[in-house]
């Protein structure tokens, strides 16, 4: 696994070989920051069920300029450190390890706002229409923030849920990307 693009194109990043840590494909990493294209730069970005950190990362890498990883598990909180241990500690990089629901909830105690949100948990759980419904619910989205949701193609999301509306899917193998907005006056 390594970074795809930007300032650190190239850089390897460690996996954990666990069957529930299940990395993203490059191609399907590739296909997300492509589609994002520059709306990562200067970004504030969200990654839940962070696992190893390599989506953060890439955000990080193309110009993002806050990224919170968000996992409960001991394990990928040492790999997420470990994957960012060629980076100098900066503000905007935050590596709590909470509940990805109870993080939406701190986090909008906060006040803290988004503009994209990435959330990969895993796909034998129910936790992506839960999560989704989590996010709809919460004040971390600002009306132009981007909710993606990386689950198999046997999930089929609604269209809308709650405060968040479906703008676009992409499938790639057994892997789909499924984009959401806030619908607008919620």
């Amino acid at each position: 696994m390594r970074i795809i693009g930007g300032e650190f194109r190239g850089r390897r990043l460690k996996t954990l070989k666990s069957v529930k840590m299940r990395p993203t494909p490059m191609r399907v990493k590739e296909a997300l920051f492509n589609i994002l294209g520059n709306r990562v730069v200067g970004a504030s970005f969200l990654d839940l069920y962070a696992g190893s950190g390599q989506i953060g990362i890439e955000a990080l890498s193309r110009g993002a300029k806050e990224v919170i990883f968000i996992d409960n598990h001991p394990s990928a909180i040492r790999l997420i450190r470990t994957n960012l241990g060629f980076l100098h500690p900066e503000e905007g990089l935050k590596i709590p390890r909470n509940n990805v629901l109870k993080a939406i909830g701190n986090l909008s105690k906060e006040k803290k706002r988004f503009d994209i949100i990435f959330l990969d948990p895993p796909y034998e759980s129910r936790l992506v229409k839960n999560t989704l419904q989590a996010l709809a619910k919460s004040d971390i989205l600002k009306i132009t923030t981007l909710v993606i949701a990386e689950h198999h193609k046997s999930l089929n999301l609604d269209k809308e849920i709650g405060s968040l509306i479906q703008i676009r899917q992409e499938r790639y193998g057994d892997t789909v990307l499924t984009f959401y907005k806030k619908i607008v006056g919620e």
